[in-house]
């Protein structure tokens, strides 16, 4: 039998009572009423509607609607409130810094801040796997886990690394990385020239995705044939936009040889002195009619930038920060190890990335939403919302800044049959908000409830899960 959902919604209120006497399951049912539901498709916005939650998914949207009777129902007049599809942060490193970052402290952040899903870009291999399958069954609270498992880095292998000093080992590199059930391979910026393209050819044949750094020994056109799924920090972009190109690649691959790391350094600069538009232009229109994203991580550059800033060590969010890493985070001890030359270079380099996402952006470059966290002054789950002001400070409007934070990682993912949108048929991984963002890309951080996998967290137990983390944070 089906009621209209009126009846439904009195039935609720009726039972109630009889509710609040017991211990509350996890409702079968959740329906919010009078929602205003931004389609991060388009644009545009579903007015006062209900929306209908059936365990871990959409079931309904629309301004009249049924649902089956039954009493374990949970409703939520959301007054108006905006709701949006989960955020996404696609790059983060949550098991691969200080073990503080314990998995109680820093899962918490992202979902108290509306970051429903992560893709996080290395660490160790096994813990984030069994992290990943204590989430997707419930046991521990956390965003969905997209995985790179080890890194693919030249050099020495460790446990969270893989070597790839030659095409052989590039080849087995990714073939352990498509055995252990890893969702993409992540590689770092010292890979030889002839193990990057036998990772590209590999992961070819693998069918796997292969994402990171752009090599200095490979020039960013070259990454972009090869098939590189993302590039991350912007990597390798300045220096194929230099008219000295070659003569500054050499270089510092002379530097690295030689370990003269002062040298290599030094070579940001002239990159960035030789900046030639015509030459950008035409980079930029290959690298947007290509199928490689840009992860900028924009706050992460910032952050770097601003050490001296007097007003960093008065940071409301450095509460949720274990203690122990709060030292390591110490601007003072920064300072102290960075020169004032490389100070310079850091604030030139922070300032640069702004115009080049916005030249970038401009010619139709893909774009999604990343943080690098938890580095130095980049905050898990706070610091997506920083990373969407960046975008909107470099010319993307407050609708295309959350898509980079919805739409675009589901599409990136190929998962838009399930994320990035709040769809019928679609995850229950929803953020409800204060206020419109698209008139305010600030309104991301008006939380007012967050539901992930169905469950819904409002703002009451939001502060808790934050004041729980305050106190774990304290004891690490």
């Amino acid at each position: 039998m089906k009621v209209c959902l009126t009846a439904s919604l009195c039935l609720a209120a009726l039972l109630s009572a009889e509710a609040e006497a017991k211990p509350k399951p996890q409702p079968e049912m959740l329906i919010f009423t009078n929602v205003n539901v931004v389609n991060t498709r388009d644009g545009g916005i579903e007015e006062g509607v209900t929306v209908v939650i059936t365990k871990d998914r959409i079931t309904g949207v629309g301004k009249v609607g049924f649902v089956p009777e039954r009493r374990n129902i949970h409703v939520i007049n959301a007054n108006g409130k905006y709701m949006i599809a989960g955020l996404w942060d696609m790059h983060v490193h949550s098991a691969f810094v200080s073990p503080a970052w314990d998995e109680k402290v820093i899962y918490p952040l992202y979902i108290a801040n509306g970051v429903t899903g992560v893709r996080d870009m290395g660490g160790d291999p096994d813990v984030l796997q069994s992290r990943r399958s204590r989430i997707e069954s419930g046991e521990l609270l956390g965003p969905h886990l997209f995985l790179a498992g080890p890194f693919l880095t030249g050099g020495k292998s460790d446990q969270q690394t893989i070597a790839v000093n030659s095409p052989e080992e590039a080849r087995r590199a990714v073939d352990t990385i498509k055995g252990r059930g890893e969702d993409f391979v992540k590689i770092l910026s010292n890979i030889p020239r002839d193990s990057y393209f036998a990772i590209a050819d590999e992961a070819a044949k693998q069918k796997i995705s292969f994402v990171g750094h752009v090599p200095y020994s490979v020039s960013a056109r070259e990454a972009v044939t090869a098939g590189q799924k993302s590039v991350e920090h912007l990597s390798g972009i300045l220096l194929a936009c230099s008219s000295r190109e070659e003569d500054l690649r050499a270089q510092g691959l002379t530097a690295l040889a030689n370990r003269d790391y002062a040298a290599y350094e030094k070579l940001g600069s002239r990159v960035m002195a030789t900046y030639d538009q015509t030459k950008a232009r035409t980079l930029f229109m290959q690298i947007a009619q290509s199928a490689t994203w840009q992860v900028p991580t924009l706050v992460w550059t910032q952050a770097g930038s601003r050490m001296d800033d007097q007003n960093l060590e008065n940071d409301p969010r450095l509460k949720y920060v274990p203690t122990s890493v709060r030292g390591q985070w110490n601007p003072a001890t920064l300072l102290k190890n960075t020169s004032p030359e490389d100070l310079a270079d850091l604030k030139a380099e922070a300032a640069r990335a702004l115009e080049l996402v916005k030249a970038m952006h401009g010619a139709g470059v893909q774009f999604m939403a990343g943080t690098d966290g938890p580095d130095p002054f980049v905050f898990p789950g706070f610091s997506l919302h920083d990373e969407l002001e960046w975008l909107v400070k470099s010319g993307f409007t407050p609708l295309q800044a959350l898509q980079a934070a919805t739409f675009n990682p589901a599409l990136f993912l190929g998962k838009l049959d399930k994320y990035g949108v709040a769809e019928t048929g679609h995850a229950a991984d929803l953020v409800l908000l204060d206020a419109d963002p698209l008139q305010d890309i600030h309104n991301t951080r008006k939380i007012f409830g967050v539901v992930v996998g169905g469950k819904y967290y409002p703002r009451e137990a939001l502060d808790k899960m934050l004041e729980q983390v305050e106190k774990l944070a304290g004891q690490q």
